[in-house]
């Protein structure tokens, strides 16, 4: 399986994260930026994907092969988390949580992962939390942050990651992706298929 193969839009992020990994030259922490509804997740999980597969003798297993591929894909992987907003933010006992297993060795993979989805809603308590984890990362740790509202990250936070910048989907990559050729559902997404089913449902009770 190619690195981002499934995933429609951002190129260029696609080609440099694509040369990161082949170099080996991975961050431990990473801010992904952009609009609601671009991919930023689909992205941030393909490289977890990747970037925990085992390798043997120098050489990555191909995907089917790989216990911690299968298992990722099952979403029972011990070595990946995905967290999310507990009500209407992300809470400093879960950015606790994250520390205390972060800790422990990878089990079946080569790295454990963490992904913070909708990270712009983490109180200023638990980014400070986090904080401390950002500044001393375990070698085998990647965290990804993902976030709509950069303004809402504190500056410490986004000092301490690689911070990539996803751009909107273009007409066309919206319409392949919602499988549409309808302009008006085009025009209305504005470059992002978040609120295509909401546009969808409006669009249908006046047809």
């Amino acid at each position: 399986m190619q690195l981002f193969k499934n995933i429609i839009g951002n190129k260029q992020i696609k080609e440099s994260l694509i040369n990161s990994v082949s170099s080996g030259n991975v961050s431990h922490s990473y801010l992904f930026v952009g609009k609601a509804g671009i991919g930023k997740k689909l992205f941030a999980k393909d490289l977890a994907k990747k970037v925990m597969c085992v390798e043997k003798n120098n050489t990555t297993l191909n995907f089917d092969d790989c216990e911690s591929c299968t298992k990722f894909d099952a979403n029972s992987n011990p070595d990946f988390s995905l967290i999310v907003p507990d009500g209407k933010s992300i809470k400093i006992e879960q950015i606790r949580s994250m520390q205390s297993k972060i800790v422990e060795k990878p089990i079946i993979s080569s790295k454990k992962v963490y992904i913070i989805d909708d990270a712009d809603t983490m109180t200023e308590e638990s980014q400070n939390c986090l904080l401390k984890t950002l500044e001393e990362p375990p070698e085998y740790a990647m965290i990804i942050l993902i976030a709509s509202n950069e303004s809402r990250m504190l500056q410490t936070i986004k000092s301490r990651c690689v911070i990539i910048r996803f751009e909107d989907l273009t007409d066309e990559e919206v319409g392949r992706i919602l499988k549409t050729t309808d302009k008006d559902i085009i025009r209305l997404c504005e470059g992002s298929v978040a609120k295509a089913d909401k546009i969808q449902e409006k669009k249908d009770v006046f047809i």
